[in-house]
């Protein structure tokens, strides 16, 4: 599916688990949530995107979990921690989130936030996206 936000349109391509991903290992009692998508801008400005804009949480998650964030970028197959997305520009990636090694579905999460001249901004739509691991 692809989900239309107010900046750009992304389509996740695929999502799978792995103890391994390029080199990195996730942590005993956990695994790695390697996400896969493309982002195409439908702004007529350029676009700040950051990794961190797109979350994964899963039932039972506690608030605070730091684990909803991808892991720091370690290697060329991942969308940068900080971006530009031009106008027009589509861009593929992945996002690497380690996750508790028990879980199998989660929600992949955008949240929309308006630059109003305040440090949080204004909230906008948020787009949640159902993602299950194939066993």
């Amino acid at each position: 599916d692809t989900v239309s936000t107010a900046w750009f349109d992304y389509t996740v391509t695929s999502v799978g688990a792995a103890e391994e991903y390029a080199g990195y290992h996730s942590a005993q009692g956990d695994q790695l949530v390697v996400v896969e998508l493309t982002i195409k801008s439908t702004y007529t400005q350029s676009t700040m995107m950051f990794d961190s804009d797109f979350q994964l949480s899963w039932s039972g998650m506690e608030q605070d979990d730091t684990r909803c964030m991808p892991v720091e970028y370690y290697c060329d197959k991942q969308l940068p921690a900080e971006y530009e997305l031009a106008p027009k520009e589509s861009r593929s990636g992945v996002l690497v989130y380690q996750v508790p090694e028990e879980e199998q579905e989660f929600q992949f999460a955008f949240q929309e936030i308006y630059d109003d001249g305040t440090q949080e901004g204004r909230l906008g739509d948020l787009y949640v996206m159902d993602l299950t691991l194939q066993s």
